[in-house]
């Protein structure tokens, strides 16, 4: 059955005032001028580095130990071990080389073509990445141990008597932001090797991750304006949080959809402070727009907004949060409305899901998957998610230990409610300072920049 995925080469006037002088001159005063421009802002970062405040400079020795840990890991990880990337660099391919975003098959018309051995043509994980096969779900049948698949991939599977694709792109359903971002630097390294061009993918979500710790940063910064020890403590958190450092060194769409929730939560952490002006609004809806476009399941950032505008402005105050709501929902349905109308034009619902359900041969064919609820009250899926978010590294090859991880639940759970103390701690103080000074002088008035939890 030939591969749809054949490899394809991507394929000057003086300012006024200097027009007397001799050409000589005019050069050196350029020159000059150039190196004043250069001592000035080599003088500016200096200044910065040398007065900036202790949890700011806190924050630029973090930036680069981050940043230096994000280009080991991207190194000492091999080739596609992290989660999902071959399907993420499959992706990239099909809108890089056809311009378009590779489709999921449909089973029944698929099945129907192989009984009358008619090629079948769907979009597939390409051939030479299948020595990777340790590191995929089993969508493309992991015979990782027998030679012949390792010459020949598969890409038919039978259950009973029924047949299944093998080797389809599971990640088709996901939204495109992501792997467009990513299609000009695919372009660019055109010529090199599949795996080369991963290791150059790691590195530029590096980024995405320094962003995730300087909106932690921010983030305190807006809530607790004068308390060091969190504008310290807690992008240290962020930076170390393994997971996190681990995303921000693979090739994926996680890391740019957390980069951009912090984004939304350090503008909900604004907009308590500043009782969401219009700009706030404006930024909150398009950030959100790209969080979704980037990553499905970003969207449960839509109710943190829907609750700090209830929170923030009073639920009362209904002519105050009900326009703010619907200007950030506008913006945020205006940009994604056409991705999610080619879903259910495709698939037959908003997510694509129906399709993943029914190509998934080895998930759930026995039994009814879990519901949503039943989820929330499952202790072994509460306990996995709390191992992933922690550390599966290596395709969940190289999972933390239940001991380690049990202590960092004991230590978080500490944390949690320390912080819980310290916030009403917080509240009840700035509403003793509020109330003093409204008694004191009854014409004075909160100003919008104070801040608030």
């Amino acid at each position: 059955m030939t591969d749809s995925m054949a490899d394809r080469q991507a394929t000057a006037i003086g300012p006024a005032g200097t027009a007397e002088r001799p050409l000589g001159q005019l050069g050196s005063a350029r020159a000059e001028a150039s190196g004043r421009g250069r001592v000035s802002l080599f003088a500016r970062l200096g200044a910065e580095i040398r007065f900036a405040p202790v949890e700011r400079k806190f924050l630029y020795v973090l930036l680069l130990l981050f940043l230096a840990k994000g280009i080991v890991y991207t190194l000492v990880f091999p080739a596609f071990s992290g989660h999902d990337e071959v399907a993420h660099y499959t992706y990239i391919r099909f809108v890089a080389e056809e311009g378009r975003v590779p489709i999921m098959p449909d089973l029944g018309e698929w099945q129907a073509r192989t009984a009358r051995d008619e090629p079948t043509g769907e979009d597939r994980l390409p051939n030479e990445l299948y020595k990777y096969c340790q590191y995929f779900t089993s969508d493309w049948w992991r015979g990782c141990s027998e030679s012949q698949w390792l010459r020949n991939p598969p890409r038919v599977v039978s259950l009973g008597t029924d047949l299944y694709p093998s080797g389809w792109v599971y990640t088709a359903n996901h939204p495109p932001f992501y792997y467009l971002l990513m299609t000009p630097l695919y372009w660019l390294s055109s010529g090199q090797t599949p795996e080369v061009q991963l290791y150059l993918f790691r590195l530029i979500a590096i980024p995405f991750g320094l962003l995730t710790v300087v909106f932690a940063y921010l983030t305190t910064r807006t809530l607790f304006p004068g308390d060091q020890f969190l504008a310290t403590t807690v992008p240290a958190f962020v930076a170390f949080q393994p997971q996190i450092a681990y995303e921000a060194a693979m090739l994926n769409n996680d890391i740019l959809a957390i980069a951009f929730t912090s984004w939304v939560l350090y503008l909900v952490a604004r907009g308590l402070r500043d009782r969401f002006p219009l700009r706030t609004c404006v930024l909150l809806g398009f950030v959100l727009g790209l969080a979704v476009l980037t990553k499905g399941t970003s969207v449960t950032a839509a109710p943190i907004i829907a609750f700090a505008l209830f929170f923030g402005l009073g639920w009362r105050n209904v002519r105050q949060w009900l326009p703010r709501g619907a200007l950030i929902t506008a913006i945020t349905l205006v940009m994604i409305w056409p991705w999610y109308l080619f879903l259910y034009a495709e698939y037959g619902d908003l997510s694509g899901l129906t399709r993943v359900k029914e190509l998934q041969w080895w998930n759930y064919t026995y039994s009814d998957p879990p519901t949503v609820l039943g989820q929330l009250f499952d202790g072994g899926f509460a306990w996995l998610r709390w191992r992933e978010t922690w550390g599966e590294f290596g395709w969940r090859l190289i999972p933390l230990t239940p001991g380690l991880l049990l202590v960092l639940l004991g230590l978080c759970i500490f944390a949690v409610v320390g912080l819980a103390i310290y916030a009403v701690r917080v509240m009840r103080i700035r509403r003793a300072a509020r109330t003093a000074a409204a008694e004191s002088d009854p014409e004075v008035s909160v100003v919008a920049g104070d801040p608030v939890l």
